[in-house]
Formats: C-alpha cells, structure tokens, sequence
C-alpha cells in the first residue's frame, strides 16, 4: 500500500512537459528518494489518463496493454510502500464519475489520495493553447479562436482544460482541501526552475542535486511558424485526420522540418481583449483566496500583464509564409514550390504520405 498518491491533474499548458521531462528523465533518482512513478514511461500515464476520461477515439487506437494501464499504474501504486505520482494534463477533463471512480481507485492503493494542479495565467495561456490546437490539426484562425473563448462558444474545450477553480472543484470530491494543492505557475522572467522546486515542495521530493533542465526540445511554434501549420491544417482533409497523424505532426513535423524555419517571434493579444480576459483572471484569483486549498505561489501570479503592441499570427504575411514554406520542403527533400498555395499543398501531401 502507499503511504500517499499524487495524481498531477494539469492545467495544460501550465509547465506539465516540462515537469514531466523532468520526473522521467531522472525516475531512477526520484525513486531512490521515494517517489514512484509507476508504469514504463509517460506514455502510460498519457494512457491511463484517456481510459480514466473516456476519450473514444485515442483508447480505439490502443493496444490491449495500453487499455490496461490505470489499472496496471494502481496495482503499482498498491505495492509499493512510499508516495506514488501519476501525471497527465487531460485528468482535468474528466466528467464527474470517471473522477469519482478514478479517486476511488487510489484510495484503495494508498493511504492518502492527494490532487495536483498546475496553473499559469491566461494572458500566456491563450496563445499557447491556440499554438497547441493547431498542433494537434486545428484551422481556425488565431483571431477567431480569442472571439470564441470569450464568448464562451463552441465545445469548450477550451475552459474544461482551463476554468482553475471548475477543475479544482471537479477533483476535490471527497478529499480534506489539504490534499488539493494549487501550484502557481511564476511570472515570465522568473526562474524556470521555479516551478520544479514549488511542485517538488508538494510531493515531498528533496530536489538537491537533481537536473532542472529538460532534455527534450522545446517544440514551441514561431509567430510564422505556427500560421503555416494551421494553413497546412486547411489543405488536409478532414477525413484523413487521424491521431497517427497527429503523432507524426507533434513527433517528427514539428521538431524536424518546423521549427526554426522562420524567425523567433512571440505572439500578442490583441488589446481589445485585455479587460475580458483581466476580468476573468480578477475572478478566478478572488474565488481561489476564498477557498482552503493548499497555495503554493503567489495567487496574484495569476494575474496577466498584457503587454501592448506586437503581432498576431493573423498579421504575418504571405512572403514571411513563403520563406519558412521553402525551408520547410527543403527539409523534407522536396522541390520548391512556385507559389504559397502550391508549397501548402506540397507539405500537406508530405505528412499524409509520411504519416
């Protein structure tokens, strides 16, 4: 049985790869200063996660062992005698009693179940989820997906992996607010490793003499970059969407022939945003000091400062396009396009034929 279980919840885009990279990348050392993450690698826990959530499409592609793996990762957790984490961004996702069912299993495995949740401010949130979707094969425009949001339209899907206190909420059933824990994301410029010393506070991990560098590339998307991919994204039918390739796009596409093919820019958000999206912060920092979570950080980093001026993905232009299109077929051993629409249509006949 184990002593505690952590099950790290998300919020997406809140430092969970780099939090992850770094648990993995040094889970023999953890371990030793008991720790466990059960499982062979991230790639359970990404499993368990869309078993516990019912994510329809992703558990058909699975392989038997795969559909296993919540089960396999408390079974671990039962058997080993120190603390236990779990981790994977889409827990948070979850509807109510596949969450009530997920609590109920660690409570057989540990003596205390305990909730993690990372959180950073909406102000950097936003971009990097609209970078993230189009990642994952998304073509709606950059200023479409902000209108959206603020107004609360679509699927939601947004706010499900978003809304801090819906999510705490949601994951709180039945634990003392003590073994919920709101980890702060710091404030742009801070320190990065900031954020590992404030979650390894809450797992009880002495960090000394552990890495704070992650070892995989940071796949993070230019301003060009990322508008190239979503017009990719159009030229792809939506009938050969697939999450193979998806993986190929995340796992090979991005870090291969993408990224670094246009200059390094950071996105803005465009001012007449700011008081909505400053409001729902304001919010959401009020109900979290009302309420007995355990706070780790500063509640206020919660606070977006939007800097005025830059660009949006939507301003770049059809040359910036053109350059970083040539550089990626260069990359992928084709030929030159003349013109934008045919070097969109060359690259998104490379992922298909490469997936």
């Amino acid at each position: 049985m184990a002593r505690r279980a952590f099950l790290h919840v998300g919020t997406a885009k809140s430092g969970t790869s780099f939090l992850q990279d770094l648990w993995w990348q040094q889970r023999d050392e953890v371990r030793d200063r008991g720790l466990l993450l059960p499982g062979s690698g991230r790639r359970d826990h990404f499993a368990a996660a869309a078993v516990v959530k019912g994510m329809t499409d992703v558990v058909a592609t699975l392989g038997d062992r795969e559909r296993d793996a919540w089960r396999r990762l408390v079974d671990e957790a039962r058997a080993w005698h120190g603390d236990v984490l779990v981790t994977n961004e889409h827990f948070s996702d979850s509807p109510p009693e596949a969450v009530a069912a997920a609590l109920a299993d660690l409570a057989s495995a540990a003596d205390e179940v305990h909730v993690v949740l990372t959180a950073r401010d909406l102000g950097r949130v936003l971009p990097s989820a609209w970078q993230q979707r189009v990642k994952m094969g998304a073509r709606q425009p950059y200023r479409r997906f902000l209108a959206t949001v603020r107004r609360g339209e679509g699927d939601q899907k947004f706010w499900r992996y978003q809304d801090v206190p819906s999510i705490l909420d949601l994951w709180s059933t039945g634990l003392p607010a003590g073994r919920v824990h709101l980890v702060v994301v710091p404030p742009s410029g801070a320190p990065r490793e900031e954020l590992w010393l404030r979650t390894s506070a809450v797992l009880g991990l002495d960090p000394t003499g552990l890495d704070t560098e992650a070892r995989r590339p940071n796949d993070s998307l230019s301003l060009v970059e990322a508008e190239l991919l979503r017009r990719v994204n159009e030229r792809v039918p939506r009938a050969q969407r697939s999450p193979a390739l998806t993986r190929h796009v995340k796992g090979t596409f991005v870090p291969e022939a993408l990224v670094g093919s246009g200059a390094r820019e950071g996105f803005a958000v465009p001012e007449r945003h700011h008081a909505w999206i400053r409001e729902r912060a304001e919010a959401t920092v009020a109900g979290l000091r009302a309420s007995s979570y355990d706070v780790v950080g500063e509640l206020d980093d919660l606070l977006p400062a939007l800097p005025r001026g830059g660009r949006t993905p939507d301003e770049v232009t059809g040359e910036e396009l053109r350059a970083a299109a040539r550089v990626v077929l260069e990359r992928l051993g084709r030929r030159p396009a003349d013109s934008l629409d045919a070097a969109l249509d060359d690259i998104a006949a490379g992922l298909l034929a490469r997936r």
